[in-house]
């Protein structure tokens, strides 16, 4: 479960470790469960993947992330709606 949720994080354009998809896998767990329906959960993913980028088992991941077309990132949206000060938070 772990490498395949590392897997589609990677595929999301998260380079991680098979630690951090772990921990996402398990909050996605936690989040289907009827009790946490309409709750916040937070997954904290402890690092970034950039010592995978040359791991032999991220190579697979790696190719098909490089090849991925990018897009282009959304406009920011007004934080004021969520109680920061300034709308960029």
């Amino acid at each position: 479960e772990a490498m395949e949720m590392t897997h589609n994080l990677w595929m999301m354009g998260l380079p991680v470790g098979a630690s951090a998809g772990a921990i996402v896998s398990a909050a996605v767990k936690v989040c289907a469960r009827p009790e946490s329906k309409g709750k916040l959960t937070v997954a904290i993913i402890p690092s970034f993947g950039e010592r995978y980028f040359t791991h032999p088992m991220f190579a697979e991941i790696k190719d098909k992330a490089e090849g991925l077309e990018k897009q282009p990132l959304p406009e920011p949206f007004d934080n004021t709606e969520y109680g920061f000060a300034t709308s960029r938070g």
